[in-house]
């Protein structure tokens, strides 16, 4: 491989701080090309004065040498040695320099040139610069590095606008030679409106070479965590995606490109950038992690409308929000809470709550859509308390829950008598034994179980009123904890739970035969599989994918019907506990007689 060191003018080092005699000599031996000599005089040095002046500037000159004849490793010994020692040197970005030069020789590109733009990016010294940027160059024209590679680099230092621009140009010839044609044009393109650079008449060039080409394979990327400690999600998500693939009978006609989110935004935002500026991403099924999934939808929904992004199970409220291309597959906590909301004040009739909230990110979502939802039909929270799940008893926050619903009551008894005193204690109504009333509590456990426990603990601590909850209170558990204290309990609960059995039974067939496993109970298989379907069976349509997506009714689905409002999945349903059973309510039940 051609050399890619330039000559570094030892002259530019010829001043009083080479004072000493060796260096001196040493550095006449090189201004007259015998660097052998040269060598011979600065290993004296470098080994009997490393740490001092002099053997600071044998030790760059040393590299010199040492480059200019090929042997990379004892430039590397050096350099490594030097940049570990001379922490704060003014020859440092020399021999970093240098380092990443070697770097790249012994076929590590990508780390040199990363090397190298790190040095762009903090070094002040115009010289130093100057000779990193026409080093950089070199290795870019030479094409050392793929699409991926160099999606990286310009996401981490953009550093300099000739750099970027090779580095772009670079991107879409990588493209071009792949046939990711769609790709190629837009970096050209990218490359080619900045009139000002050199490059633009190259760039356009290559904008030319493929007219009449066209954008490629359409491709659909998935996004999912295929490494670190959410691999094994991300696994059940492909495969529900390559099963639906299978099934489709459009291998062939249409890409599956797989991308590691590893359940991090950042990560799964370059992936998302990476994956649409190289291929004809036509969709997107992913991230299945709400923070991932956002981070992607915010920069989608702003630069890429006509590419839908279908989240199998991102359940964080207003993902859907970020464009008209945005879809989340799984029911939303928000809506949820809104679901059991709207039943309670419509259907009901209730206009006061209290609310009991675990603590976390699921409680505070819920708790903070019910009483959105509450206060837009003209209904209040009267009373909030937050606990922590997982103990036996919760008799403090209960007792605290009480005493706010007590003096609320007490106050009204007083108004009602016409006391003056609108606090006074009242003799009918005795806080230790007096039963308090909420007429709608949300108590918003995230599991069955918990759910029993607190209704129990509810009615133990003389709080009584209709119970709600959302999708945590369904399983048998909340019947075997709560028993009939959950009796006429109404909580909203995803339509995906209450699906057609033949239709997951077939698709779990479908699936054992081909992963040799049944899906697992966390459905992200199952949903990963519907949201690659809704996708493919779109893609009949006249219209865009993500017009069809929008003007459809709803999808067949693995555990149920989808129904898209505002790429948002709207299907949910309301269910009772009657006689110690699960009952799903149509409508509003019968009585609506409570206050």
């Amino acid at each position: 491989m051609k050399i890619l060191f330039p000559l570094i003018l030892v002259a530019s080092l010829a001043t009083s701080i080479f004072a000493q005699d060796e260096v001196s000599k040493a550095k006449e031996f090189i201004k007259n090309g015998d660097c052998s000599e040269a060598v011979n005089v600065l290993q004296k040095v470098y080994k009997s004065s490393f740490s001092k002046s002099a053997g600071e500037k044998a030790a760059v000159m040393l590299t010199e040498c040492y480059l200019r004849d090929h042997k990379r490793d004892e430039a590397k010994q050096i350099t490594s040695k030097f940049l570990e020692y001379y922490v704060a040197s003014d020859y440092r970005e020399r021999m970093e320099l240098a380092n990443a030069i070697v770097t790249v020789e012994q076929g590590a590109p990508y780390d040199g040139v990363e090397a190298m733009l790190r040095i762009l990016a903090y070094s002040k010294n115009p010289a130093a610069r100057s000779r990193t940027k026409d080093v950089v160059i070199k290795v870019l024209a030479a094409s050392l590095l793929n699409a991926d590679q160099l999606q990286s680099l310009i996401e981490k230092y953009p550093v300099d606008k000739e750099v970027i621009g090779w580095i772009q140009l670079q991107i879409g010839r990588e493209c071009q030679n792949a046939k990711r044609f769609r790709g190629a044009r837009y970096w050209y393109k990218k490359v080619a409106s900045n009139e000002s650079s050199e490059l633009a008449e190259t760039a356009k060039r290559g904008l030319e070479s493929l007219e009449g080409m066209s954008a490629g394979t359409p491709t659909i990327l998935v996004l999912a965590p295929l490494s670190g400690d959410f691999a094994e999600f991300g696994a059940e998500a492909i495969q529900g995606v390559l099963l639906a693939y299978e099934q489709s009978g459009l291998k062939g006609k249409v890409n599956i490109r797989t991308a590691d989110s590893r359940a991090d935004a950042s990560q799964a935002l370059l992936r998302t950038q990476q994956a649409i500026h190289q291929d004809s991403v036509i969709a997107i099924v992913g991230p299945i992690m709400s923070g991932p999934a956002a981070a992607v939808a915010a920069w989608l929904g702003t630069n890429h409308q006509y590419i839908p992004m279908l989240t199998p199970t991102a359940t964080d409220d207003g993902i859907a929000k970020m464009g008209p291309n945005i879809f989340q597959v799984n029911v939303t906590m928000d809506y949820l809470a809104q679901s059991i909301a709207d039943f309670a004040t419509k259907c009901l009739n209730i206009r006061e709550f209290g609310i009991m909230s675990p603590l976390g990110d699921y409680g505070a979502s819920v708790s903070r859509s019910f009483t959105q939802a509450v206060n837009r039909r003209g209904g209040d929270v009267v009373a909030f308390r937050n606990y922590e799940e997982g103990h036996p008893d919760y008799k403090t926050e209960f007792e605290m829950l009480r005493d706010v619903r007590f003096k609320q009551l007490n106050r009204r008894l007083n108004m009602k008598r016409g006391a003056s005193d609108l606090n006074a204690p009242n003799s009918k109504f005795n806080k230790k034994e007096s039963d308090v009333e909420f007429p709608g509590l949300l108590i918003a456990s995230t599991n069955p179980s918990e759910a029993g426990l607190m209704a129990s603990q509810s009615a133990f601590y003389q709080i009584s009123g209709t119970l709600l909850g959302t999708s945590g209170w369904y399983g048998r558990d909340l019947l075997v904890t709560g028993k009939n204290l959950v009796e006429g309990a109404y909580f909203s609960v995803p339509a995906l739970d209450m699906g057609d059995k033949d239709t997951f039974k077939a698709f779990s067939k479908s699936f054992k035969e081909r992963w040799g496993a049944e899906p697992a109970d966390d459905k992200v298989s199952g949903l990963s599989y519907d949201a690659a379907n809704i996708i493919f069976k779109s893609m009949n349509s006249d219209m865009s994918l993500t017009k069809t997506l929008n003007n459809s009714d709803q999808f067949k689905g693995v555990y149920g019907d989808i129904k898209f409002k505002r790429g948002a999945n709207v299907n949910t349903k309301i269910v009772t506990v009657t006689k110690g059973k699960f009952e799903v309510l149509d409508g509003c039940p019968e009585k609506t007689d409570k206050k």
